[in-house]
Formats: structure tokens, sequence, C-alpha cells
């Protein structure tokens, strides 16, 4: 019998999950994300309206026909699309293609893949919502406009084939205004001055330096740290103020989208696109060998709300008085303050359900969905217990030198401590155990935690702490100095800002109202796709070359969306327009109007790129000075007698180097006139050039010293010069009358096969886990890479 009710999500998996608890009379089918979008020009009809043409997507055409035929046998369609923008739009262009007169077709959210959540959106439906709807289509539009016409702007003004996005350049503008920051800070020299001091009890702890004669003291110069030093050697020591109070430190409110996606970067290393993507398989179901079927273990996942249901609060709130007690549980649920404009009929990232310990259900993931869904769920545990609970005690000591002292008559020092009283939502990350303390968030401290380090006898650090353990102490007690170590003068340099890494660009995103949830990943990931970025071992961002050139081009030509504040004024109207208080066509025309005028106004700019300046380095092949030139490739020299004299040479990214081109002779012979061949290196690599260079002008591929066992000719190393062109290896012979098109995606290695002969293997494996390979079908011979053979130059030359 034909199903009733045709529901589509957006995922297989999703679909999967979502059958299991819908059962008979429905069919689930997934759209697989969109099936319509923008054409690739275009598209946007800016004078009647900003009318999009809506196109339906290639790959997805025969996704769309199986739609289309399932929905023939059903009188009722359920778009259960994600419960956000996007899920709207996908919605929207399923409503229009599978829409027939005797079909109703209603809108539902799941905001957890449960079978309370799936049954509450069936029981729950709705119409399409028109102002969600017209806020995608805005954000659409504007990304499509920008990104059309200023990418053309930057292919005027620097070169062809850069791109450049609305959000995404601001990211970029950021980046790069921290670099400028990085590389213009002076490092200024202080000095950290304590003291080791004992008293009636033990332990001897550390007093820091922070006063003199009733002024703060900052000591900036050796000198003046030699004098305070001596000072301090010969002073008497004794308490004049202990003060003793308790200290309560609230729990962290459960994950937004960029609160989880700052969290997995710091703790975890994801990537923002990966942490999302774990996200996502972790909503979308999980099969825990239970009722035969997948289980969302997760919340919705793209939300800026702290919002969480009473229901789940009081689950929460049962599970924390069976684990701790009690004691750690609050008189009245915790409750959070939004962000402004969030969206609150989302709920925060949550556990499904309390029936689902990260212990339990440890056995049914993979390693990094564990972690993830364990840091989603100790938050959410930690975000409904008590406070943590310290004594905090802080001291205030009077150092008098003997002889009112070289430098100053009387030094006040300081010393703090604090004793974990009572672990309240700390214990959600284990008994004992501080959790870090950016889970707790900056702004979520009830009082500055200041505090000087503690010091055993010899063992003295001056770095600020907040977790000395300090004896007990009375006012108007003498304290003696314990040497060693005494005195302690510590030199230090202050440190440049840090680098934006995914995580804190994410917090800075948030913090400025730039993007959404849903659109962080995409952002970052948009950032690090152009050579715009180079991303660090560390995992911080350092801007290239090009990636300067493209915002400081951008920023002089005064465009609007190059401005933060703007960009998220932006933000703010697409919420408007979702809310229904502003036209979608209102704000797209007034944003286009002036974004047209400033638009006009920067391309009438000269170009952006360099002008050429000249060198001391003369051309290697005609004498002729070289000129210091940039292109989207990056810098490089280029001979002035261009385009009679092509001889060009890399600079690298910070144009400084400006070696002599290497040139070698080889026993290669010149296939245009006969002469020997040279190894030259250029700006996309080594290659073989006639040694009678300009006279014969031809050039070809270094060979790799393996024969092509299709023809006998030369293996080479092919470099695509398209940006993002993929590396191949392939016959010397292809462009010749043999037209050979031998060709191999994995890097050839001159070891014969010691199981079938064949004359060379193949690098595979990966990084992590390199092997040696025999291509040859059907011999199978792997072994893993010790030493990776490196043919030395001769046998490189041929």
């Amino acid at each position: 019998m034909a199903a009733k009710t045709l529901v589509v999500v957006e995922s297989p998996a999703k679909a999967k999950t979502v059958k299991k608890y819908l059962g008979a009379g429905y069919e689930v089918l997934a759209s697989k994300g969109h099936v319509k979008d923008l054409p690739k020009k275009l598209g946007v009809d800016v004078e009647h309206d900003f009318t999009e043409t809506y196109e339906v997507i290639d790959v997805k055409a025969k996704v769309l026909a199986e739609l289309k035929a399932a929905s023939k046998s059903a009188q009722h369609l359920l778009l259960a699309t994600d419960p956000d923008r996007e899920g709207e739009a996908i919605a929207w262009h399923l409503s229009d293609e599978l829409a027939r007169p005797d079909l109703t077709v209603r809108r539902v959210e799941f905001h957890e893949i449960t079978k309370k959540g799936v049954e509450l959106g069936v029981a729950h439906p709705r119409d399409l919502d028109t102002h969600l709807y017209d806020a995608q289509r805005a954000r659409r539009v504007l990304d499509r406009i920008v990104g059309y016409d200023v990418s053309a702007l930057v292919w005027s003004k620097l070169a062809f084939g850069l791109s450049a996005g609305r959000v995404q350049s601001v990211a970029l503008r950021l980046i790069v205004d921290r670099e400028r920051e990085v590389e213009a800070f002076v490092p200024e020299e202080y000095w950290n001055i304590g003291a080791c001091v004992l008293g009636s009890n033990r332990p001897p702890f550390v007093a820091r330096l922070a006063s003199a004669d009733g002024e703060k003291l900052e000591v900036t110069r050796g000198e003046k740290a030699g004098a305070v030093r001596a000072d301090l050697e010969g002073a008497t020591y004794r308490v004049a103020k202990v003060v003793k109070r308790e200290q309560k430190r609230r729990a962290p409110a459960p994950y937004t989208t960029s609160k989880l996606q700052q969290d997995a970067t710091s703790y975890l290393r994801f990537t923002t696109k990966r942490t999302m993507q774990i996200a996502q398989g972790l909503y979308e179901g999980i099969d825990l060998g239970k009722d035969g079927g997948p289980v969302g273990l997760i919340t919705y996942m793209r939300t800026d709300s702290v919002r969480v249901s009473t229901d789940a609060i009081d689950a929460v709130r049962a599970t924390i008085t069976e684990l701790f007690g009690a004691s750690h549980l609050p008189d009245t649920p915790n409750l959070y303050k939004a962000k402004k404009n969030a969206q609150e009929a989302h709920e925060a990232i949550r556990p499904t359900s309390m029936e689902f310990p990260p212990s339990v259900v440890q056995k049914h993931l993979k390693d990094e969905q564990f972690k993830l869904y364990k840091l989603i769920w100790e938050r959410f545990m930690a975000s409904q217990m008590a406070p943590a609970v310290y004594d905090q005690t802080g001291v205030d000591i009077e150092a008098t030198p003997r002889d009112g002292g070289a430098a100053h008559r009387v030094y006040g020092m300081r010393a703090s401590g604090r004793t974990l009283k009572f672990g309240g939502w700390l214990e959600a990350y284990g008994r004992g155990v501080e959790a870090p303390k950016q889970l707790a968030g900056e702004d979520e401290v009830d009082e500055p935690e200041a505090g000087q380090a503690a010091a055993a006898a010899v063992e003295v650090s001056l770095e600020e702490s907040a977790d000395a353990t300090l004896p007990e102490l009375t006012e108007g007690e003498t304290l003696a100095l314990v040497s060693p170590p005494g005195v302690v003068a510590e030199q230090k340099f202050t440190q440049p800002p840090a680098r934006y890494n995914e995580g804190s660009l994410v917090r800075e995103l948030e913090k400025r109202g730039i993007g959404r949830p849903a659109t962080y990943a995409e952002i970052i990931a948009k950032v690090q796709a152009r050579d715009y970025v180079e991303k660090l071992a560390s995992g911080a961002f350092q801007p290239s070359t090009l990636g300067k050139f493209v915002v400081d081009g951008l920023v002089s030509g005064q465009l609007d969306f190059m401005d933060p504040n703007f960009t998220a004024t932006m933000e703010e109207e697409l919420d408007e327009v979702e809310r229904g208080h502003v036209g979608r066509v209102a704000m797209l025309r007034r944003f286009y109007d002036r974004f047209k005028q400033q638009l006009d106004a920067a391309k009438k700019q000269k170009r952006w790129a360099p002008e050429p300046t000249p060198t001391d380095n003369k051309c290697p092949e005609c004498g002729e000075p070289m000129l210091k030139r940039w292109s989207k490739n990056g810098w490089f020299l280029g001979c002035t007698a261009y385009p009679k004299c092509k001889t060009t040479q890399d600079l690298g990214q910070d144009g400084t180097r400006t070696t002599p081109l290497p040139v070698k002779m080889t026993d290669e012979i010149c296939h245009e006139c006969g002469k020997p061949m040279v190894i030259k290196a250029g700006r996309y690599g080594e290659f073989l050039s006639c040694s009678d260079y300009p006279t014969c002008k031809a050039t070809r591929p270094v060979p790799m010293g393996i024969a092509c066992p299709k023809c006998g000719g030369q293996l080479i190393e092919v470099r695509s010069r398209k940006r993002g062109g993929r590396t191949f290896y392939g016959c010397s012979n292809y462009a010749a009358a043999a037209k050979c098109e031998f060709k191999l995606w994995q890097k050839p290695v001159p070891e014969p096969c010691p199981s079938c002969g064949a004359a060379f293997l193949v690098r595979g494996g990966g990084k992590k886990a390199p092997v040696l390979a025999c291509s040859t079908e059907g011999c199978g011979f792997k072994k893993p890479v010790v030493d990776e053979p490196r043919p030395d130059a001769a046998a490189a030359a041929g």
C-alpha cells in the first residue's frame, strides 16, 4: 500500500532515524541539501525587485526526480528540513517542485531527532514561513551581488581569477589587522620581583612587589630592578593586612554553536568545519544497538540560544542529585541571559536524554564523536550545578629596607591564595579536577581572580596564579626571608597580541555581531580555501601578501561592507527581515544603491598591485637588470628585456630572496637544436632549458630518471599552473609523435618491485603512514616507508 505521507529531510542518516520513529504510513526521503540554487552567472534581476533565477542543481536532478515520483502517491507532504533559514529555503524550493493541488504541504521542525522530538514536530506542523525564507533570500542575494561585482573589481585591480566575498572579506580584514598589530609590536622590558618569606607557620610562600612608598611601582629597567632587589634583600618583613573571604564561581551556560566551536578548537584541536560535521552526525542519529535503529544524541547544533526546556532541566537535575547528591543542586534551576538577537526558538546544544552518558555510548561512537559528545554532556551537566566555592586569602606585606633603602623607604608586597572549599559544578569535569578556565567563560566569575603564585623553599615562580597555598598568618606578624631563593627578579618582555586561530576568530566574529551560528564554519572555510591566509603549525592564521593586498585594496575603495560594524548592522537587518519588521526588497535596495556608488568610485582607482622596482640583480641569460615584480602567485624577479627575455626567479612570499638563478649542466640534448640542456629554477620549479638560450628557447620538464613502462620515454612531474590544479606524473613523449598517455597520480620512486620486478614503486598511504607500493595491476606489493629513496641530481637530470 502506498505511503499516505511523504516526509522530506536533508540527509539520508536523518531520514533513517526519523523513519524509525514514524513507522508505517510514512515514507521518509532525503533531499541531500539544497536542490536549487542561483546559476553561475549573476542570476539576480537588480532592476526588478532583486528577483532571483533559481535552477535545479545538476547533481540533484536525480534526487529531485525520486522525490517527485514518491510524492505522486502521497496525500500529505511534510517538509522537515533543518529548523533554520537554509532549511526554510530548501523547504520552499521543494514545495515549488513537488506541490500539486491535491497534495497538502506543511512544514515541520525537529529540534532533536528522538521519538519525542519527531512526534512533537509532526504534531505541530505549520505553514512555510515567508519572512524566514525572505531573510535567507536576502542573504543569498547580498552574497551573490557582492561576490560577483567585487570579485570583478579585484580581478581588474590585482589579478584575474581572484575572488572576494561579503562576510569572509571582513573576516580576512580582522586577520590582516591583527597581523599588522603583530608586525608593529615593539616589546617592552619589565621586571617581576618577589621575595620568598616564612612566618611562624609553614609553608613558605612568595610575596610579589606591588608598590613603593604608597605608590604603584612598575620596574622597567634592569638598573632599577637591581636597586630594588638590593633593598629587599636587606629588608625586614611584616604582615600589614590579611583579608579572607569566600569566593563563588558560577557554572557556565550550556553550549551555543560558537562556544562549542571555540572549545572544540582549544581542547580537542577540531576545526570549526569538522566540529559541525561531527555534531551533525550526533544530531541526526547514532545506532546504539537499541530498538533496532539510530538515536539522535544531541539537540540541533546551530543555535545562539542558551534556553533549555523544562523537561530537560528536570532530567538533568535528577541526574545531578543521583550522581553528586543534593548539595550540588541549586535550589532553583540556573538561568542564563541570551545575547542580543539570539534565536530563542531553539534550545542550547545539549544531550537529548540523560539515559545516554558518554561512558554508556562510547562503544558505539567514533573517537572524535565521543570526545565532542563528552564535551557537550559535561557542559550541560555543569550548567545546572551549584557554584564552586573557594576560600580566598589576600595578604599585604610591608618590606622596610635597612637604613632607609637606596631606592625607596617602604615596599608593598602582596600574596594571595585560594583553596577549593566546594567543587560544585567543577566536579562535572571529574571529581577534584579543576575545569579549564575557558569552560566557565570570561564573564562568569563573580569576582576578579587576582593572585600570585605560591612557592616552595627552593622553587619560585612570579607568574600570576590564584591557586597558591598560604599558611595561617596574623596581622603584625614578622616574616623571615628564606634563602635560597630569597629575592627573585625576573626580566620579562611584553608579548604581541596573539594571531587568530579558528576558535578565537569565531569568538571575535560573534563578539562583533558578524555572521550567525549557521555561518561561522562556512566563513572560516572560505577564508582558508583561497590563498589569502596560511594556517601555521600552531593553528594560527597568518595572512599572505596576496591577502593583505586584497584587504588594503578593498579598504582603500571605501566599500561599506569591509567595515566590521557595517557588516554587523547588516546581520541585524537580516534578523529584522526574518521577524517581518523590514521588507526584503527595501533592505536590498537600500544596500545596493549605496554599494553601486562606492563600487563605481573604486573602479576609477589605480591598480592595487605594487609597481615594479629596480634591483641590483642581473639577468643570467641576457645580462639586463632585473625588476622586483608581484603577481597573485607571489613576488618574483623579471628581466627588464621582457618579452624578448622571459627569465624569472621566484622570490617567495616576503620578496626578500635575491640569490642568483641556479643553473646545472646535464647530459640531456635539446630536442630542437641538439645542444646540451641545463636545469634552471623558475617560478613553477625546476625545468630543462637549452644552453643556447636566448637563441634557442626550447624548454621541457626535468626527467625523474624512470623509464615509462608503456613507451620507454622518461617520466616527468607535471605541475599545473592553475590555482588548485593537481600535480601528476606522466610520460615525456605525450607531446611527441608517440602521444604516450601514461599517467600516475602517485609519485614514482626508482626502486624495483621485489615481487613482480617492475622498474619502480609509487608512494602512497598518506602522511601518517606512508608506504611504497607497486602500481602493476594484480601485484599488490606494499611496504612501509623507512628512508624514502632520493635520487641524486645526476639521476634526476637523466
